[in-house]
């Protein structure tokens, strides 16, 4: 009976994780190039006490965090500062309180310094893996190889001039995890080296990866098995009660 119990507490333990993964790409659904979180592989475990299971039973994780690698919505904006990725390459970033890491965020800016950025203040970095710095300009294009040119003021219309390439990587996206900043990087918290495999298309957006209908889907279903194993609970306490009921009767 004990085991029963333990178990459904266990598997709310799990539901309670995955609850936090639901709502964290849900909350993250509208931001450009998000990679929504998938749940993590995991079973559950009896302890044990001189060689003999016990009853309590606790959620055992294992392996790393992975994410959806899958292609977001690509959105034409115009706006010459939006980069997307047409491949499944990745730029190097460097944010502002932690070590380098990868992204396919393309709502590009310049910060304070004439660095690029991207929407959220990360440098963007080069094939160099150093912050690229803009001169004045009066217009900026990006090649599809990521070459970063600028029209400087003065400058005849068509005569750009190259500030460097965008940093890009293709790496395998099972040796991909999200750190505890839930940024990109490998296994180890390393980043690959730079490959420059990325293709790039100018005036568009790539959109999360994250279909709020099908994570909506998944919160009912995890609902449903939540009222399953408290009902499950309560019918563990019935049992119970009726046993003790049972073994109390006059002999």
């Amino acid at each position: 009976m004990d085991r029963m119990v333990q178990t459904a507490l266990s598997s709310i333990t799990g539901l309670k994780d995955l609850k936090f993964d639901l709502a964290n790409n849900l909350a993250n659904a509208n931001v450009p190039g998000f990679r929504r979180d998938l749940p993590n592989e995991g079973s559950a475990g009896f302890l044990s006490s001189l060689n003999q299971a016990t009853a309590r039973i606790f959620p055992l994780e294992t392996g790393e965090r992975f994410f959806s690698s899958e292609t977001g919505q690509l959105e034409n904006t115009g706006v010459e500062t939006d980069v997307a990725l047409l491949n499944g390459a990745y730029l190097f970033i460097q944010p502002p309180d932690g070590d380098l890491a990868l992204s396919r965020r393309g709502d590009f800016g310049v910060d304070t310094e004439n660095r690029l950025v991207d929407g959220v203040g990360n440098l963007v970095l080069s094939d160099g893996l150093q912050p690229i710095v803009l001169p004045p300009f009066s217009a900026m294009k990006f090649s599809d190889n990521g070459e970063v040119l600028v029209r400087q003021p003065g400058a005849l219309p068509g005569d750009f001039t190259s500030v460097g390439f965008l940093g890009s990587v293709s790496p395998p996206a099972e040796g991909l995890t999200k750190s505890l900043d839930g940024q990109i990087r490998n296994f180890d918290g390393s980043i690959p080296d730079a490959d420059q495999s990325g293709l790039f298309a100018q005036g568009v957006l790539e959109g999360s990866n994250v279909n709020a209908i099908e994570e909506m889907v998944f919160n009912m279903d995890m609902q449903r098995q939540f009222e399953i194993n408290v009902k499950l609970i309560k019918q563990a306490e019935e049992i119970d009660k009726s046993g003790t009921k049972l073994m109390s009767l006059p002999t």
